[in-house]
């Protein structure tokens, strides 16, 4: 409401002013003076109207900085660097088979930051590349271990403009591990 309300006051203000110009413009000099309480108007005005000369004039040797930025091209050649050395590196797959997958918070009620979140959990799947993974990890006689992490997120209803924080648990990944329980500590073993 205030918003549009002081749009339509510097709406009328403008008309004012256009119509006072229009018939004398010692009256739209007074009008700029006591009304809008703008001092010296003319000084005000040849201010911003240098800065916008000064600001126009700087722009063509911007222009030609633009065209030359080194820390652009570096950041580019180091990122080519990174890439061949990947390009050689090992490549590592997880043991114990994953799904991964996007919860949408967002109901008909709520509205959530974020939006969304990944949940990524531990399979026991009857494929066979689940199952072998899986493998791998039970025959060295470790365990897929899911991993579980919090997350903080807000919410509101739709009706309102209160946002509410919340915590959630999630699952947020998978391990193969020594287990402790069934081993005892790895250090007696090493």
């Amino acid at each position: 409401m205030t918003a549009q309300y002081n749009f339509l006051k510097v709406v009328l203000i403008l008309c004012i002013a256009t119509t006072l110009l229009a018939f004398r413009e010692d009256a739209a000099q007074e009008f700029i003076q006591h009304v809008l309480r703008v001092p010296n108007p003319d000084r005000v005005l040849n201010t911003v109207l240098g800065r916008l000369e000064r600001n126009k004039q700087a722009l063509p040797g911007r222009d030609k900085q633009r065209h030359v930025l080194p820390e652009y091209t570096e950041s580019v050649e180091a990122s080519r660097e990174r890439e061949m050395r990947h390009l050689g590196a090992q490549k590592h797959y997880p043991i114990c088979h994953l799904e991964r997958k996007i919860q949408r918070l967002n109901t008909n009620v709520y509205e959530y930051r974020p939006a969304y979140y990944e949940e990524v959990k531990c399979t026991t799947s009857l494929t066979e590349d689940a199952a072998a993974t899986n493998d791998i990890c039970s025959s060295l006689g470790f365990s897929c271990v899911q991993w579980n992490k919090t997350i903080h997120l807000t919410r509101r209803e739709y009706t309102s403009d209160c946002w509410e924080t919340m915590t959630m648990v999630i699952p947020a990944g998978c391990e193969c591990m020594w287990p402790v329980h069934r081993l005892g500590d790895i250090s007696h073993h090493v």
